[in-house]
């Protein structure tokens, strides 16, 4: 949805041809979910339609490019190039993206949940290893519209800041921008249709194999098509179906490395399958993931934000105050002008605390493994306790008032590598296409299918195009960040001067070094993560020796200033607002 929210103004100015399809496998239905089921074991990744309740971390890299929009609107807006007949496309769409959804989706995120200002590592003792504060007044949605430059002196996009929402909010605040977009016919959203496959290449396009997922639907039913695109776009999660089918293919390495043609059709076959299998691969991170929203605690009880490193068993514990809206976000009004700042169910807030726990208990383990779950949400709940009783305030607090059934616990899985865009799908096809013919046992059902030509690109984004470890809590900002990339690098190509009609060998480069800039910016991510982890998780004897004797104590008595100056840098860099990336990423 942020992706095509972000593609929205590329139509409004007639540099892409609309709507912008989004299609979404189940169907979103705006029922109440009672808190005590929404716990248990995740048995699918991702989010779904609806959301959780659980309260998610987003980081203002997620919304900086909206914002950043709506100025540009602004300003072509206010010095009046946009009457003029000549203006530049540029201009054009610049004025187009002074979208009412940008503004609703920022009002309405702001509304929702609450900006994180004091955050630190801890023992579980409750010493604290390092504490800083974030931005916890970011240059926002009212600053623009009143012109406004932030702080004096500073780059307004510049300090991070971290909001907490609840995950179905998130969802809800999306869904209700994209309903605007919808009403303008920039976007169409299609539910309760699964995206199994492309076919019918011609040229540079090619169709969706779609399926209906509806409760009415026939399983007999047979797949249909789609109209043809020129950009196809995966964001369907770990998960992702064409991830599964499509990525990798000529590259053993998952690096986007296109092969000869001059290579035998041994070598060849060899890397189709070896490319595949390593692009596709998702592996287990050792430990399990707990999740729940507790009631907001008292200072008294240790209520604020902290993450506490553990020294064993792949230990850690992370606790978050937000303040969210009252009841359910799903609302029914006016696309053209609704939206959930100025509903009822915004009278009242509720304040919670959401936490998280990692341990690789063998017990849990097991119990993950066993579907039929050998363990009550009792039973789990009193493991969380035994292993985490002991930590101090509020840790045992936070699990002792949360509802049993409402805790949730999944599987941490990652990606190894990250997905390349795709820009031969006809070979692909074409070997798809071999391996079935070779199998006599089962019948090929070609859909009419016509290759002719290099196909459609498909371009991956999100967790589809790499998964990484929750442990910076950057799912959903990576994602949001990816459809604002890639719409830019669209723009790009669409507004070169010299460009006088589309060409697509323009966009494919173009969006081979968005890639590139992509891959740096999850590698800053995953360099994070991987120290974070090693010093928060550590395994085995060495390395927790290391991290828990010689590391932590060196944390723990260094200079508060030195301290403060090395964990701002290492949150910007995860956000890749540090270095000469910088400002590449930031463009």
């Amino acid at each position: 949805m942020t992706t095509a929210l972000h593609l929205a103004p590329l139509v409004s100015a007639g540099l892409i041809s609309g709507p912008i399809d989004v299609y979404e496998a189940s169907v979103h239905k705006c029922q109440p979910t009672s808190p005590a089921k929404m716990g248990g074991r995740q048995t699918h990744p991702g989010s779904g339609s609806r959301g959780r309740d659980i309260g998610v971390g987003i980081w203002s890299t997620a919304w900086w490019p909206f914002l950043r929009s709506l100025e540009a609107g602004l300003n072509v807006l206010s010095d009046g190039s946009n009457d003029n007949p000549s203006s530049s496309m540029k201009e054009v769409l610049a004025k187009e993206k002074n979208r009412e959804s940008y503004q609703t989706l920022l009002r309405d995120l702001e509304m929702c949940g609450s900006y994180v200002k004091e955050v630190g590592y801890r023992t579980p003792d409750g010493s604290w290893l390092v504490r800083s504060e974030l931005n916890a007044t970011p240059y926002g949605v009212q600053d623009v519209l009143a012109g406004e430059d932030g702080n004096a002196g500073k780059d307004k996009y510049d300090a991070p800041a971290l909001l907490f929402v609840r995950e179905k909010d998130l969802l809800s605040c999306l869904r209700n921008a994209v309903k605007i977009e919808k009403s303008l016919g920039t976007i169409a959203l299609h539910s309760g249709v699964r995206v199994d496959g492309i076919e019918n290449v011609s040229g540079y396009m090619g169709c969706l194999v779609c399926s209906d997922t509806t409760e009415d639907a026939n399983s007999q039913q047979q797949p249909k098509l789609s109209k043809q695109y020129h950009l196809i776009i995966a964001a369907d999660g770990l998960s992702s179906t064409l991830r599964s089918r499509y990525a990798g293919h000529h590259s053993v390495h998952a690096t986007g490395i296109e092969s000869s043609p001059s290579k035998s059709a041994q070598y060849s076959k060899w890397e189709h399958t070896k490319g595949q299998r390593l692009a596709t691969l998702v592996e287990g991170r050792n430990y399990i993931v707990f999740r729940g929203n507790a009631p907001k605690l008292t200072e008294e009880d240790g209520s604020g934000s902290f993450q506490t490193w553990g020294e064993q068993r792949s230990m850690r514990f992370a606790a978050v105050p937000f303040r969210h809206a009252c009841g359910d976000s799903d609302e029914d009004g006016d696309a053209s002008t609704f939206h959930l700042g100025k509903s009822t169910w915004f009278e009242k807030k509720d304040e919670e605390e959401v936490w998280f726990a990692t341990i690789n208990d063998k017990k849990i383990f097991d119990t993950y493994r066993t579907l039929g779950s050998a363990l009550t949400a009792e039973e789990r709940k009193k493991l969380l306790l035994d292993a985490f009783g002991s930590w101090h305030k509020p840790v045992r607090e936070l699990i002792e008032s949360t509802p049993a059934e409402g805790i949730m616990y999944e599987m941490a899985v990652a990606h190894r590598f990250s997905a390349s865009p795709v820009f031969d799908i006809s070979s692909i096809l074409e070997f798809e296409r071999n391996r079935e013919r070779k199998k006599e046992h089962e019948k090929y059902n070609d859909y009419n299918q016509t290759v002719n030509g290099p196909g459609p690109i498909l371009l991956f984004i999100g967790d589809s195009m790499m998964t990484i470890d929750p442990v910076l809590a950057q799912g959903f900002t990576i994602a949001m960040e990816s459809g604002a990339s890639m719409a830019r690098s669209l723009e790009r190509v669409l507004t070169r001067q010299d460009n006088s009609s589309f060409r697509q060998h323009l966009l494919r480069k173009e969006l081979k070094e968005r890639h590139y800039r992509s891959e740096k910016r999850v590698l800053n991510l995953l360099r994070s993560t991987e120290l974070v982890q090693r010093l928060a998780q550590p395994h085995g004897f060495i390395s927790g020796f290391f991290a828990t004797r010689i590391v932590r104590p060196v944390m723990k008595y260094c200079p508060e200033g030195l301290k403060k100056t090395v964990f701002d840098h290492v949150i910007r860099y995860s956000l890749g607002l540090t270095g000469r990336g910088n400002r590449g990423h930031r463009r």
